[in-house]
């Protein structure tokens, strides 16, 4: 290639924000654990359990106690399930750092939310299930 010639450039990617990931995420779990493509083992439904009453409280997730669920499911969270619940902690861990409007995260949280009560139990969704 001469100095004179351009390479070509790839367009670049979107940057997705977090609460994309998040709400892109939880839809693909949620579809996954409905389908049986994912199956939440006995460290993921215990660390959901665990962050649901930690935040039952004011149902609020905050960086504190996403980093507590983080920190006790160690190395083991990241193999767990192929890692996913690991993704979906951090991705809440992201949006609860850093603000956002609440009308904006609201639906990803509440979402999140009910993905985890889901986990925790290890039962898939069924039609006539209201969540």
């Amino acid at each position: 290639m001469s100095h004179d010639t351009a390479a070509p450039c790839a367009a670049p990617e979107r940057h997705t924000s977090a609460l994309e990931r998040l709400a892109s995420l939880t839809a693909d779990l949620g579809a996954d654990l409905d389908r049986g493509a994912w199956t939440p083992g006995p460290l993921e439904r215990a660390l959901a359990g665990r962050l649901l009453v930690a935040c039952a409280g004011d149902r609020q997730f905050t960086p504190a106690r996403l980093r507590e669920t983080l920190w006790e499911g160690s190395v083991a969270l990241a193999y767990a399930g192929g890692g996913r619940l690991a993704r979906l902690l951090a991705e809440l861990h992201e949006v609860t750092t850093y603000p956002a409007t609440d009308a904006d995260r609201d639906p990803a949280l509440s979402d999140a939310a009910r993905l985890l009560e889901r986990t925790a139990t290890g039962i898939p969704a069924h039609d006539d299930d209201v969540l």
